[in-house]
């Protein structure tokens, strides 16, 4: 498997899309960070597009499903280009993108279940310098983080 980040403004290009992510930062510069109870992962919060639906579109959807997050501004940060010759479940093919932006954060609202799984997202602000210690992203993180 070959990861490539890609720095661009203009991410309706890389289909397939698979996956979009939030960077969310707080007024404070942290970057948020979420897992899904009861397991351990911390991760970006984002999700699978649906039919139709833009990138902005996705990403606001799945901050607030997810962890109950109303978005700010949304920009566009970039792509990941992931290529998978030996992709075991094949839904996505042999060559997908993952999106990400930057998300200023809106409000945090009172948080429920997400209505995909039932679970409760935990949620918490880390500062940007300690972003790898939660998520690893195969070392892709801080390429793409870099670019802002």
């Amino acid at each position: 498997m070959t990861y490539t980040w890609i720095r661009d403004d203009d991410l309706e290009k890389y289909k397939p899309a698979t996956q979009v992510y939030g960077v969310v930062f707080n007024k404070r510069g942290e970057i948020l960070v979420a897992r899904e109870k009861p397991t351990d992962k911390w991760q970006i919060p984002g999700g699978k597009p649906e039919a139709g639906e833009s990138i902005e579109d996705t990403v606001r959807r799945e901050l607030k499903e997810e962890v109950d997050v109303k978005a700010g501004k949304v920009f566009p940060l970039g792509a990941q280009k992931v290529e998978m010759p030996e992709n075991p479940s094949r839904l996505e093919g042999k060559l997908f993108y993952q999106l990400r932006c930057v998300v200023f954060l809106d409000k945090l609202l009172p948080q429920t279940p997400d209505p995909a799984s039932g679970n409760t997202w935990e949620r918490k602000f880390v500062p940007a310098e300690k972003i790898t210690d939660y998520v690893k992203w195969g070392g892709q993180v801080k390429p793409c983080l870099k670019t802002q």
